[in-house]
């Protein structure tokens, strides 16, 4: 009687294995709802805008949500946003890192009275405090090498810029002119009326064949409207080359431009805050946006004497006089 109640109890029945199955996974389950709760969250925030310029951030916001497997929590800032709600926010979603996006976002972040990592971008360059992020300004890097690719013999690059606002992309457009064998001749600028002035002397002694444009993104240094005409004009005539940032100029004539890629900047951001989660990024401040796309005009390519394919337009995102 001793041995059939010890081996009884050792051999469980198939409705105590039921019951033995179902108290595990319970109990796993219990386990898992701290370790779930504690996750770390990611915050995005970014300026309330209308339709369509609202777009720009939302994908940045829905690059980052799938680069860190979900784990972020929005905050839309409209034009009168509470900075105690938000800061209360931050608190109360145990929020370990922000993405901080456009001027309005940045102005937030660094009210923050919780100290927590900020990662910037939307911008194109921060205005005050310094924190690791990602410009819109594009690559210069990327913008040279697309230019050579075009196989027009370049040498030389002309910019127009405004220190306030561009200094760092120029530093970074040196070092890139020297990787791609080209001279970097700079002008700076404070004005529209004063960059006016300089690209009348530039076209004035321009010479040579082997010089183009670029335009960067700087409203100082480059408007839409009548100072583009006039670069433009001029460019067609004396055979130049003028590439951009802004896809908007290539519709207008510009040969290229180079312009970020929103969803996969927002994936570049994501992997920023988790370095970020995991004890700091390698980021020394605002780096150039690598994840680009390219809009291309086919008219002014073939007044430069520049060869493509109807595949070469096939690579393009968006091409331009549009069919």
């Amino acid at each position: 009687m001793i041995r059939n109640i010890y081996f009884s109890n050792f051999f469980p029945t198939k409705y105590s294995v039921k019951r033995i199955v179902l108290a595990t996974c319970v109990f796993l389950l219990i386990l898992s709802l701290p370790i779930f709760a504690a996750t770390p969250s990611v915050a995005v925030i970014y300026p309330e805008l209308r339709a369509p310029y609202n777009k720009v951030f939302e994908d940045i916001a829905d690059g980052i949500e799938k680069k860190v497997n979900g784990r972020t929590k929005r905050y839309v800032l409209s034009k009168d946003f509470s900075q105690k709600e938000l800061n209360d926010w931050i608190r109360k979603n145990d929020i370990k890192v922000c993405v901080a996006l456009g001027g309005r976002g940045e102005k937030a972040a660094n009210q923050f009275t919780q100290d927590i990592p900020i990662v910037l971008s939307g911008i194109l360059q921060p205005k005050s405090i310094s924190h690791p992020g990602i410009s819109l300004a594009a690559s210069p890097d990327k913008l040279f090498a697309k230019l050579k690719q075009q196989k027009l013999n370049i040498k030389q690059v002309i910019v127009v810029y405004n220190p306030d606002k561009s200094e760092w992309l120029i530093r970074e457009a040196q070092s890139a002119a020297t990787k791609h064998g080209l001279e970097l001749i700079t002008y700076t600028t404070s004005s529209l009326s004063k960059s006016a002035k300089i690209y009348r002397d530039v076209f004035k002694r321009l010479r040579v064949k082997d010089a183009a444009i670029w335009l960067p993104p700087d409203s100082t240094s480059i408007d839409s409207r009548t100072l583009l005409s006039y670069v433009l004009e001029q460019s067609w005539s004396h055979d130049v080359a003028v590439f951009s940032s802004s896809p908007a100029h290539v519709n207008k004539g510009v040969l290229f431009a180079m312009y970020p890629d929103n969803l996969k900047l927002g994936q570049s951001l994501g992997a920023v805050a988790m370095e970020e989660l995991n004890g700091g990024t390698k980021l020394n401040g605002m780096i150039p946006a690598e994840d680009l796309k390219t809009a291309f005009n086919k008219r002014t390519a073939e007044h430069l004497g520049v060869r493509f394919t109807s595949e070469d337009l096939r690579n393009y995102d968006a091409v331009f006089p549009s069919e």
